[in-house]
């Protein structure tokens, strides 16, 4: 009876990960939103690391006046799997690191350990370029010396990416524009790639369980007409 649960278990969890997320190429696509209002813009979050899936998307959702800070903010303290690292100078936010618990696990931290607060963010004026992940299947990018965080903006959802001239807190948003930040080691700076949506947390292995539970439930009728 467990190897027959156990195998039915083991064919949801499979079905449920064969097809790999689609990519977004419009609002239409991102799953994840913060805030509230009617207009809508996007952050793009791409660490380079050779870690699938390596860019992010995430959506916001505001009225009156925003920033790109206050959309990348508002981000990260709304997903409980993303992680910053900034600093504020007399001449604004600097971003030194962003991480990701990529494979879900709920834990997440980083060496040396920058101090996160509950909304996984951490502020402080000491940026460290061998600051690393401590497991390696999440993603965590820093540089300040060797590597920093370009950040881009678009009006066409990505396909065309320009450098911004503007920090993150000055630049205003506009409803359906596209922020994007993206790692570059040796300050070799590169537009983000194309995005999958980031996905929005929900309760995976309970429903993983109740599929597995019910192909059992299942099998076991069939075995007995």
């Amino acid at each position: 009876m467990k190897r027959d649960m156990l195998r039915w278990m083991g064919i949801a969890a499979l079905t449920a990960m064969v097809a790999g997320p689609a990519r977004a190429g419009t609002m239409g696509d991102v799953e994840f939103w913060v805030g509230s209002g009617t207009n809508q813009a996007a952050v793009v979050i791409d660490w380079a690391d050779g870690l699938a899936p390596e860019s992010l998307v995430w959506g916001y959702q505001w009225n009156g006046d925003a920033t790109g800070l206050d959309m990348l903010l508002a981000v990260i303290r709304a997903d409980s799997r993303l992680f910053g690292h900034l600093g504020q100078y007399a001449w604004g936010t600097a971003v030194f690191g962003l991480g990701y618990d990529r494979d879900g696990d709920g834990v997440f931290a980083v060496s040396p350990a920058p101090g996160f607060d509950a909304d996984g963010l951490a502020w402080s004026l000491s940026p460290d370029d061998s600051r690393v992940a401590t497991d390696t299947d999440d993603h965590w990018r820093e540089g300040w010396n060797s590597g920093f965080w370009a950040y881009y903006v678009s009006s066409d959802a990505g396909a065309t990416w320009t450098s911004s001239q503007v920090g993150a807190a000055d630049r205003v948003l506009t409803p359906g524009a596209w922020d994007g930040w993206r790692f570059a080691p040796g300050f070799n700076s590169e537009p983000p790639g194309t995005p999958v949506p980031a996905p929005v947390p929900e309760p995976a292995t309970p429903i993983l369980l109740g599929i597995g539970f019910a192909g059992w439930a299942w099998v076991r009728r069939r075995s007995r007409t």
